[in-house]
Order: structure tokens, then C-alpha cells, then sequence
């Protein structure tokens, strides 16, 4: 009988694009969709290629991040960051695990809050 593993490592890549996706658009795990849409839409007026010229890649990041973050089902092996490298992307994975092995809930609320 031959077994299919192939799913870890697509939940890998979707864990690990959603990491970076929260970190380009500023969004904790926690937050709610409007927040997300909030920070979205600042970023991309702030970085749209008619008001910057030379931000057309950073401008798709940020849409690309909004995708991953709002579509449930997008294609994990077609997404690519065309402004961060694969060790930005391990690094930031390192620091998530880090933090979520530290947090408890009175430091969540403490950082957010105050």
C-alpha cells in the first residue's frame, strides 16, 4: 500500500505563507476580517504603483497577502512574494514559534492593550 504525505507540506507552505502574510499587512492572528481589510486598504493606497512608481512589487505582496488571508482555498504552489526571500520567510517562521511558546494570555492582552 502506498501512503500520500504530501499534504504536510502543503499545510506547511499555507502555514508558513500566512505567517508572512500577517507580518506584511500587520495583523495578529486574532484579528478579525475588518481589520485585516483595514490594514489592507491603507497599505495599498499608501503603495499603489500610481502613487509610487517604483512600489509595483510590494503592492502585489500586499495583494497577495490579503488573498492568502481571505481565501480559504488558494493555490499554495502558484503564490510567490516577489519582495521577500526564503530566509526573511524562515525567520519569521522562527520568531511565530517562538512567540506562540511564550504567550499566555495575560502578555497577549498586556502587549495589545497597553
Amino acid at each position: 500500500m502506498i501512503y500520500d504525505f504530501s499534504f504536510q507540506s502543503r499545510f506547511t507552505k499555507i502555514k508558513r505563507y500566512e505567517i508572512a502574510a500577517r507580518k506584511i499587512l500587520g495583523v495578529s492572528e486574532d484579528d478579525p476580517d475588518w481589520i485585516i481589510r483595514n490594514n489592507y486598504l491603507k497599505l495599498a493606497k499608501k503603495y499603489h504603483p500610481d502613487v509610487n512608481k517604483n512600489t509595483e512589487e510590494l503592492f502585489r505582496d500586499i495583494n497577495t497577502a490579503y488573498m492568502i488571508l481571505t481565501k480559504k482555498d488558494f493555490d499554495v504552489e502558484n503564490v510567490k512574494f516577489l519582495t521577500i526571500t526564503e530566509e526573511e520567510l524562515d525567520d519569521w517562521e522562527r520568531e511565530y514559534s517562538i512567540e506562540r511558546e511564550t504567550s499566555d494570555y495575560y502578555s497577549y492582552w498586556k502587549n495589545r492593550f497597553f
